[in-house]
């Protein structure tokens, strides 16, 4: 009874997991505090000038406009109206609402009012258009650009001393910010930690009563949990962990000793233990992927002839007596897809092909291009596929009449693949003579 009371009084850190969220949140108000101040901060250096210096500079433009259309050998007096009324608009909004108070605040409001008078003087509409009137006013317009340059001129420096000050009272809220929530954060670890400790020691307290209940509820769980698994892969489990097991602990206690030689003496007796681990786990992994929508397609133009190459030249050497063929057309087949997903696709139909054909009858692998899509077909010579399992083909764990063994994941997976990767899978099949199962691909 020591060993297991000694289990029994260990941390259990699924009690703590409540106060997991307030280190979070804590953690992510910093996170939040940082990005808000940084976002804040690159938004007024961009907007900080825009909006008053546009104005004025749409002023000048107007005014360095009208002159221009005063001083034209041939004056059109409809350009240089327009161009007029153009001009004092732009002057009638520096007068008003918040342009009007900030030309106050610099000194130069009333020099606008003064431009504006002057210009109005010699409104074309009120004295007419004739030569004389032309020159008073481009006359006029020249000695206006001056001052006008000299508002800009005040106006971009006011600005950025504004701005100046404004980012550098933001940089001391900024970082009475950051002080503040690093405060909140550290008291709400020292809190947390409290609780964990107080909680720790409720729980050895109550451990004692507990223990009975609790060894039942992890053989419950442990039983569950291996009814669940062994319902899908138990009989893919049993015969090989052991030898499993215990070739890989003496690898590892070998550690970096470990040679060639020893693999290689252990192999022939694990490999296809360990080929069918491999593929059930990478399968119940990327079906969880895929029913999570987290997998997605790496795409690139992928060389099916070095795939399909590959393909069999890994199962050739987990099944060096078997006849496996690979059948290529003389030019290049690119498809565009995720290499790592057409491999497992393909790594499923050879599988299949090679548990379902008689030892003495060969397997072969075709690659070749058809219209938009390539396909890689792969041919085996068993007994065929029983007409009542077609419809349920690629339904999972679904295993047909002439196959009892497998998780019934392979070819459901092997579909969804290549639907991720815009293609599909075909199949054709002859009672007794075999089947063939085409991957299809669009063709880079």
């Amino acid at each position: 009874m020591t060993a297991p009371a000694a289990k029994l009084s260990g941390p259990n850190w699924s009690l703590y997991a409540p106060f997991l969220p307030v280190i979070i949140v804590f953690l992510g108000s910093l996170v939040f505090a940082f990005a808000k101040s940084s976002s804040l901060e690159r938004d007024m250096r961009i907007a900080v000038t825009q909006n008053m210096l546009w104005v004025v500079s749409q002023t000048q433009m107007e005014l360095h406009a009208l002159g221009h259309a005063t001083a034209l050998p041939d004056r059109n007096p409809d350009r240089i109206a327009q161009r007029f009324d153009l001009t004092i608009s732009r002057l009638n909004l520096l007068r008003r609402g918040p342009q009007a108070r900030y030309l106050a605040d610099i000194g130069h409001l009333a020099t606008v009012q003064d431009m504006t008078n002057a210009l109005l003087a010699l409104d074309p509409m009120v004295n007419g258009h004739d030569d004389q009137q032309h020159d008073a006013l481009f006359a006029l317009i020249d000695a206006l650009h001056p001052q006008i340059n000299r508002i800009a001129n005040d106006v971009m420096i006011t600005d950025w001393d504004r701005a100046a000050a404004r980012l550098d009272a933001y940089r001391s809220t900024q970082q009475l910010i950051i002080l503040a929530v690093v405060a909140a954060f550290v008291a709400a670890l020292a809190l947390s930690g409290l609780l964990l400790w107080k909680q720790r020691q409720l729980h050895l307290a109550e451990l004692q009563t507990l223990r009975t209940t609790k060894m039942l509820e992890q053989e419950r769980d442990v039983a569950l949990m291996y009814r669940d698994f062994a319902a899908i892969v138990s009989h893919q489990l049993r015969t090989p962990l052991s030898l499993i097991d215990s070739a890989i602990h003496r690898l590892v206690r070998q550690g970096d000793d470990v040679t060639a030689q020893d693999v290689l003496a252990r192999r022939a007796i694990v490999t296809e233990a360990i080929g069918r681990l491999t593929r059930l786990s990478d399968t119940v992994l990327l079906l969880a992927r895929l029913d999570n929508a987290q997998l997605e397609a790496d795409f690139a133009p992928l060389s099916m002839h070095d795939a399909a190459r590959a393909i069999l030249t890994e199962a050739q050497a987990s099944h060096p007596d078997r006849t496996l063929r690979l059948s290529c057309t003389d030019s290049p087949v690119t498809a565009m897809g995720d290499l790592h997903l057409v491999s497992h696709v393909l790594e499923n139909l050879v599988s299949n092909a090679i548990k379902f054909s008689p030892p003495d009858r060969a397997v072969e692998l075709r690659v070749f291009a058809q219209g938009k899509e390539v396909a890689c077909a792969v041919t085996d010579q068993g007994p065929g596929i029983d007409p009542a399992d077609e419809p349920h083909l690629f339904t999972r764990y679904h295993r047909g009449k002439t196959n009892k063994e497998g998780a019934g994941l392979g070819l459901a997976l092997a579909r969804s693949l290549a639907e991720l990767q815009g293609g599909r899978i075909g199949f054709r099949t002859w009672q007794g003579k075999g089947s063939v199962f085409t991957l299809w691909l669009p063709r880079a």
